[in-house]
């Protein structure tokens, strides 16, 4: 992908408070942990700071693997920032600022469904 460039992993924050343990599963079983090789995650620029719009269950799994840096790419998606700035916020209020913070913050699919996907949700509404 054109335009990817390297940021070191715990620059890059987080804009989610869990990840959903069957997808974390998932990427873990094709993800190769002595070569990282993955897609650039996207990013957006937000209060100064270089932040993950998707990718975060593969950034966890880079952070597992013991990578230093993530390949990184600007999202020029049509997203609402609004709310991704409230998720930030709402990151930064639990105290998850780095990839790493979400160790232990792996939840079941339903938890998943429950205590993030209909907190966002809401704010579309």
């Amino acid at each position: 992908m054109s335009g990817s460039f390297v940021v070191p992993l715990a620059e890059v924050r987080p804009s989610q408070l869990y990840l959903n343990g069957a997808k974390l599963a998932s990427v873990a079983a094709w993800f190769d942990f002595d070569s990282p090789n993955y897609d650039p995650l996207p990013v957006r620029e937000i209060g100064g700071e270089w932040t993950l719009t998707d990718g975060h269950t593969r950034a966890f799994v880079a952070h597992l693997a013991g990578t230093g840096e993530l390949r990184v790419v600007r999202d020029t998606d049509d997203i609402s920032m609004p709310v991704y700035e409230q998720c930030v916020s709402w990151c930064e209020d639990e105290r998850i600022t780095e990839i790493a913070d979400l160790a232990g913050r792996v939840v079941s699919d339903s938890t998943f469904e429950e205590r993030w996907t209909r907190r966002c949700r809401s704010l579309d509404a």
